[in-house]
């Protein structure tokens, strides 16, 4: 009855929002004394020896054997680690790349200059401190490890946790909070939780040795990192990308710490959703159905950090076979559109990132469920979903174009069929035109709607709407030939063909095609990189980047006129490039019939110009 009592004092606790103000003695009823190693501290606990049970733990955890944290070997700081953390000591956190701000020397945990959801929320993420524990091991400078407890503790005491209503949490896939929002619901969001379970343990790991890390404070560790995994049981997303991320966190938070008596229940938890979730959010092809390269391949390495660290503590029995095979066909589903370098194009949501799994691990999950990983070195697409890829090869100097001709898809994807970008030669030389933000106030909801807009990609538009929800057609799929035609009802009465040839594995032609009663202005847009356009004759241009090269000739419709715009594209979070995009204007009258477009494009060496 005292144990039951105890227990419901901390999730009383958890419910009003305030942290326990109980002492240790409530944090080793959360725990599993019986365990192999835990002898002194049971021997202290039975005594009622708070202070020498909690030094014994603290001694426990510094020696532990046989639980494996995933990164715990990753202790070496790089020079970004050094600036995040040397930028941390003075309350100034990076958390994305861009922008970065100062929450003061009292940290304002609710400072929020910008009102980009994703900053709000990322900072409850506390990716930096990470980077603390990294230099803290590398320098052994102990201002590190007492800043990672100083704000631990601050975050801990200006963010207590507060129930708040499901419709809060953002939609499951968007994750749209109104900006009105009390702060609880960007700090316990349950995908900020999960990440939070991922992230701690590492962090845990780095820090354990330092004398800053006392028995006292383990104790407030423990009981939070509890609380976050106990909240997380209770709100769980009901499907969506959040979900998985949120069950890898509680599926490593039960085999980290397998020393709360919840730990099992956690793992369970996690891998019955993984199990569930990876049919209903994957097509039997291996796509992820958010129809977007960065969130693909994020869900791939969800799973593989569930596997991992299920893996590295012998665990294989948790995961069926089928699940493995599913995830090797999603890993070759993105070998087959990745880059020599790596990354991804940049179709609806995702960033240039150098996002591939780590490939180690996927190779023992194919050995182990004998689904063999396949990287293609020749071009190959996959009908049912939508993304094909043409290629002549692997290497740096390769020409390589992936198009996305799929269903509009979910909140990730944008309204872009038959989009393209263009590799060759070592450069991105047509990049899409990515996402520059989420969402959050007007002013961030424009920038979003401005970078996901039809216009905004190498698509043919009119009068520059956005397309209506397509329903791809496969007119014919020859790879071994270099043959894509693909056509959708773009907009009402208009239905647009795209046919695209990679010629002797050189070079592109790509012939667009509207037929239908529709009539308006159209535009065929083909953007550009960051590099120089030249205009050698009317509709002839020589784009150059560096060594690389792209010879572009556009033709329109009788009457069409060729120009050349400046617009944006973005590669990662808040940041954009300006770029030539070269746009060809023609009228479309009742009764015009079928209207074409042809766009050649051979990519080049500069200095061969072959």
């Amino acid at each position: 009855m005292r144990k039951i009592i105890g227990l419901l004092s901390i999730f009383l606790c958890l419910a009003c929002g305030t942290p326990p103000t109980t002492g240790p003695e409530e944090v080793f009823k959360l725990l599993d004394l019986d365990r192999p190693g835990l002898e002194e501290v049971k021997a202290n606990c039975s005594q009622g020896r708070w202070e020498k049970a909690s030094e014994a733990l603290l001694e426990y955890y510094r020696t532990r054997e046989g639980v494996y944290i995933p990164g715990q070997d990753s202790r070496e700081a790089s020079d970004k680690d050094r600036l995040w953390a040397d930028d941390a000591l003075h309350h100034t956190f990076h958390v994305l790349e861009d922008p970065v701000w100062n929450y003061g020397r009292n940290i304002n945990w609710e400072y929020w200059p910008e009102k980009d959801i994703e900053m709000r929320v990322q900072l409850h993420r506390q990716g930096w401190w990470t980077s603390l524990g990294k230099v803290y091991c590398t320098t052994g400078n102990e201002k590190y490890a007492r800043e990672y407890v100083y704000e631990f503790r601050d975050w801990v005491k200006k963010n207590p946790y507060k129930p708040f209503e499901t419709d809060q949490q953002g939609t499951v896939s968007s994750g749209t909070i109104s900006i009105d929002s009390p702060n609880e619901c960007f700090a316990w969001r349950p995908l900020e939780v999960g990440i939070r379970l991922l992230r701690w343990p590492m962090q845990f790991s780095l820090f354990i040795g330092s004398k800053n890390f006392t028995p006292e404070f383990l104790m407030e560790f423990l009981l939070e990192y509890h609380r976050n995994a106990s909240v997380l049981m209770e709100s769980f997303s009901p499907s969506g990308n959040h979900l998985i991320h949120q069950s890898s966190g509680i599926i490593r938070a039960g085999i980290c710490f397998p020393e709360f008596k919840d730990a099992e229940s956690w793992i369970k938890a996690g891998v019955d959703n993984l199990n569930r979730e990876i049919s209903r959010q994957s097509l039997p092809d291996g796509c992820h159905f958010e129809l977007d390269p960065g969130y693909h391949i994020g869900f791939v390495e969800s799973y593989n950090d569930a596997i991992q660290v299920a893996m590295k503590n012998g665990r294989w029995d948790l995961f069926p076979r089928e699940l493995l095979e599913q995830l090797v066909r999603m890993t070759n589903y993105y070998l087959d559109y990745c880059y020599p370098d790596s990354t991804h194009p940049c179709f609806s949501d995702a960033r240039r990132h150098d996002d591939l799994a780590d490939m180690d691990l996927l190779e023992d999950v194919s050995r182990y469920c004998d689904s063999p990983l396949e990287m293609s070195f020749k071009s190959s697409g996959h009908p049912q979903s939508g993304f094909y890829t043409f290629r002549n090869g692997r290497a740096d100097d390769s020409i390589i174009m992936p198009i996305k001709a799929t269903e509009r898809g979910m909140w990730h994807a944008q309204p872009d069929f038959g989009t393209f970008e263009l590799w060759a030669f070592g450069k991105v030389l047509m990049p899409d035109a990515g996402a520059y933000t989420y969402s959050g106030d007007e002013e961030i909801e424009r920038q979003r709607a401005y970078f996901k807009a039809t216009a905004r990609h190498n698509a043919l538009t009119l009068d520059d709407r956005d397309y209506d929800d397509p329903q791809p057609e496969v007119i014919a799929w020859k790879p071994d030939a270099g043959l894509l035609c693909v056509q959708h009802q773009a907009y009402e009465g208009l239905t647009r063909r795209r046919s695209i040839e990679f010629i002797g594995g050189k070079y592109f032609v790509i012939t667009d095609e509207v037929s239908g009663p529709a009539a308006g202005r159209l535009t065929l847009r083909n953007g550009l990189g960051p590099g120089s356009l030249t205009e050698t004759a009317p509709g002839e241009f020589i784009y150059r980047d560096g060594d690389a090269a792209l010879c572009i000739k556009v033709t329109g419709p009788a009457g069409s006129a060729v120009t050349v715009d400046k617009d944006w594209y973005s590669e990662a979070m808040h940041e954009k490039h300006e770029r030539p995009v070269i746009r060809v204007d023609a009228t479309r009258s009742p009764g015009s019939g079928v209207q074409r477009f042809v766009t050649v494009l051979r990519p080049y060496i500069e200095q061969n110009n072959n």
